[in-house]
Formats: C-alpha cells, sequence, structure tokens
C-alpha cells in the first residue's frame, strides 16, 4: 500500500512532489506504465496498491499541437480525468487534479475566481475544462488546483528554454500583451500540501503574486543571469498578432487565489523571489 500514487511521473510538477517529504509515500507512473486513458490498467493499480490519494499529473501540454491533435488532447485532460475520477469514487480515494488558466478565455480585465463560468478560447483549455467537468460530475469531492504558466525543474518550460536561448542569440522578440501569474513547481507543491492537510475539496487557484507580461519577465530572467555572467542580448517587445504560432491564447489571464490564502491563512511568494529561487538553483547544477 502507498498513501500516494502519482500519474505523469516524468512531468516537473510531479518531479516537485515526488521530491517533498511529505509526498515519501508514493508509488509513480509515467505515460507509458500509467497510462490514464487505459480504464483497465489504472483499475488494476489503484486494486493492488489501495491509495489514500490520486495526485493528477498526467497531461496532454501542448498548446500549438492540440489544435491540430484535438483527439489526443481530449483522450488525455478530459477522458483520462474521467477514469481517475470514476476510479476514486469507486476505490473511496481522494482526487488531486491540476488544471489550468486557460479553461479561461482571458478577454476581460479581471481577476478571475474559481466560481466563474469556464470560457477557454484554444482546444487544449476545452480539454481540460472538460477534464474539471468530468471530475466535478464523478467525484465531487476531489481537489481541482488551477495553476498557469508553470515552471520548475525536469521539463520543458518557459524559464528554461529562455535562459538558454538569450545566451545563443543577440536579439530576442518577446510577446508583451500577454499577462498572467507565473508558477514555480516548488511553490504550487507547497500550496498543494496545505489543501490536503486541511482535507479542503472543490477548485482552488494557486500562482506566485504579482502580474507580468511575457516580455516584463524575459527581461527580468535577462537582468539576474546578465549580473552573473555579462552576455548580450536585446529584449523586444511585440504584440501576439506578430507572434509566429496563430494558436490563439489568453490575453488577461489572471488567477484570483484569495480562496487558497483564506482556505490556508498562508500568503504567496511573490514570483520575483520564485524566479530568483529557480534561476539560484539551475545556476548551481550548471557549476555542478
Amino acid at each position: 500500500m502507498s498513501k500516494f500514487i502519482i500519474f505523469g511521473a516524468n512531468g516537473m510538477l510531479a518531479n516537485a512532489i515526488r521530491n517533498n517529504q511529505f509526498f515519501n509515500d508514493n508509488i509513480s507512473f509515467n505515460s507509458k506504465d500509467g497510462d490514464i486513458t487505459n480504464f483497465k490498467l489504472i483499475e488494476g493499480i489503484i486494486k493492488k496498491h489501495k491509495p489514500k490519494y490520486l495526485i493528477n499529473c498526467a497531461a496532454y501540454t501542448d498548446v500549438t499541437k492540440a489544435e491540430i491533435e484535438t483527439d489526443r488532447a481530449f483522450q488525455v485532460n478530459a477522458e483520462g480525468s474521467k477514469n481517475l475520477a470514476i476510479l476514486s469514487k469507486e476505490s473511496n480515494c481522494k482526487l488531486i487534479h491540476f488544471s489550468t488558466d486557460y479553461v479561461f478565455k482571458g478577454n476581460k480585465n479581471i481577476e478571475y475566481t474559481e466560481d466563474m463560468p469556464v470560457d477557454p478560447v484554444n482546444v487544449y483549455g476545452a480539454s481540460k475544462a472538460k477534464g474539471e467537468e468530468y471530475i466535478l460530475k464523478y467525484a465531487p469531492k476531489s481537489l481541482i488546483i488551477r495553476v498557469s504558466w508553470l515552471y520548475g525543474t525536469n521539463g520543458k518550460n518557459f524559464v528554461s528554454t529562455i535562459s538558454k536561448i538569450m545566451r545563443e542569440r543577440n536579439e530576442l522578440k518577446i510577446v508583451s500583451d500577454q499577462f498572467g501569474k507565473t508558477t514555480y513547481t516548488i511553490d504550487a507543491t507547497e500550496a498543494t500540501i496545505d489543501l490536503i492537510s486541511k482535507d479542503l475539496e472543490g477548485i482552488f487557484h494557486y500562482a506566485n503574486d504579482g502580474i507580468n507580461s511575457r516580455f516584463d519577465f524575459t527581461k527580468k530572467i535577462y537582468e539576474y543571469l546578465n549580473n552573473i555572467s555579462s552576455f548580450e542580448c536585446d529584449i523586444k517587445p511585440i504584440s501576439s498578432d506578430e507572434y509566429p504560432d496563430n494558436t490563439p491564447r489568453p490575453k488577461w489571464s489572471i488567477l484570483n487565489t484569495s480562496k487558497y490564502c483564506i482556505a490556508t491563512n498562508k500568503r504567496i511568494n511573490h514570483w520575483n523571489n520564485s524566479l530568483f529561487h529557480f534561476l539560484n538553483n539551475m545556476q548551481a547544477k550548471t557549476i555542478e
């Protein structure tokens, strides 16, 4: 028996969760040996290990490809989530599921709260919204945590990618008219612990404090790295219309995190501090 079964073990968030002592009593499965779209396979895993919690970090996350691979996106993000919801209810274990700010269209200058209706602007967002719908229908006592602009170790993410590219190029053009809140996987893991410890259920938003654009975020990454080892890269702002990928994305994707703060009595780290923590660790590992 294991207290936690973690699906999507190779991902960024799962990596942070698995490395936290709170989740020591876990057994983890990647997308091959724990394919959440395979109902019988997952049923067998749950019956064998009899967990108290299922943690779903498995997801189809390629926003651009999802516009073409629509069936696959819905199969993983919607049907896979449905499988876990049904099995968690049948097995009397609690499902912890991670979702996204992309369930909102992001065309209003507001902070989105948990009780606002979803209205995704792309296939990825629609598939995640459907997954939420299934979970709330089949396992209403589940915990759904929406995060935004996620980054961390052990996975492809904006910070790691940009940090590498800006050292290789003299110029970068970054979208400046899409705004959101970044989420550091270490912080998201601690937030998950807070919510589990209080036995909370339903939907919660979590992201680091403070709003920025991709452009502002990139400038801060450059500023930090350039202080460590000087290099030149001209960071230029462009509009989303000028960006070569025309996949629709939310322009104002701000998750309101008040519900989490009130429920846990915790303050949320500012994105600046969390970014520096991640970049410090990244630099330390490079030196090693």
